[in-house]
């Protein structure tokens, strides 16, 4: 399998001695969407900001269709569309003047800016100008121009940032797309379901560190949390017999290996009549949880 992105012990130090990255190393493969994840300020858009040539490594090897992106700038202009992080946006031009604009110096056919407006849902607002989007249709803009520049690999810095989860699954099948079509993805994110949905493999992050390759997304599915909101945190605790409990910044988390736990204990907490003032979410790990269980801070 072709490999197209290689980070070897990449170590980023800043002038004021802060590290961003400590020893990070990885691998993508083409053909693939590889996710990176952890919370702020674990040195995610660093690494990325690395892999695309925007940073110098403070030592350790990157490697972009086997050649140094900082040597050859050439070539990641060509072969790679970026994405950043921060919605940045055109203020004074419309949707489509500037979709045509990245169209033309690209070389890419105007049928395919139509296709990518369509597809995630910026055709109808095409003479709308910069200054009238939402954070969310800023995103969505940088992300259809890294698509209509087009290029083997796609990196993504929190692509469906500011979006509600209507206009994420549309990036989401877009994305899925785009790797249909040959297409390698580097995607960073911090939303763990979309990690599970699109990711081939993922990386995470912490203090600087890759703390983890998990080579399944299925791998983060593993168990449930359940999250109550009471007034007397420490009443309702003992009602959560068989998980692990954790009571942190006004709620109490209760963490399962198996979702028939959760329920047995749910059960017991319904036939009392304190469970009428609890408010409670089942759901997967949160991002946090998956850190945690891989640091174990």
């Amino acid at each position: 399998m072709r490999e197209v992105v290689v980070v070897d012990h990449v170590t980023k130090v800043y002038p004021n001695g802060v590290k961003a990255n400590v020893d990070v190393s990885m691998r993508v493969y083409g053909n693939e969407i590889v996710c990176v994840m952890g919370p702020n300020g674990a040195g995610k858009t660093t690494l990325i900001r690395q892999i695309i040539g925007m940073l110098k490594p403070t030592s350790g090897v990157i490697r972009v269709f086997g050649i140094d992106p900082l040597i050859r700038q050439d070539l990641v202009k060509r072969m790679v569309a970026y994405s950043p992080q921060l919605p940045i946006y055109y203020p004074a031009q419309k949707v489509l003047e500037v979709a045509d604009f990245f169209a033309k110096i690209s070389k890419t056919p105007r049928d395919r800016v139509r296709e990518v407006l369509e597809a995630l849902g910026l055709w109808d607002i095409r003479d709308r100008l910069g200054y009238q989007l939402s954070p969310g249709e800023r995103k969505l803009l940088l992300l259809a121009l890294a698509l209509i520049k087009g290029g083997e690999l796609l990196v993504l810095d929190e692509p469906t940032a500011f979006m509600d989860v209507l206009k994420k699954r549309s990036v989401w099948s877009m994305l899925l797309e785009e790797r249909r079509r040959g297409r390698t993805l580097i995607v960073v994110s911090h939303d763990v379901e979309e990690v599970r949905r699109i990711c081939d493999e993922i990386y995470v992050m912490f203090a600087g560190r890759i703390v983890a390759h998990v080579k399944s997304p299925s791998d983060l599915n593993r168990g449930v949390e359940v999250r109550v909101y009471y007034g007397k945190l420490d009443d309702i605790a003992p009602f959560f017999k068989k998980g692990d409990v954790k009571i942190s910044e006004g709620s109490l988390i209760a963490r399962y290996n198996q979702l028939v736990e959760a329920i047995e204990d749910l059960e017991g907490l319904a036939a009392n009549p304190i469970s009428r003032d609890v408010k409670l979410f089942l759901e997967y790990p949160s991002l946090e949880s998956i850190v945690e269980s891989f640091t174990g801070k």
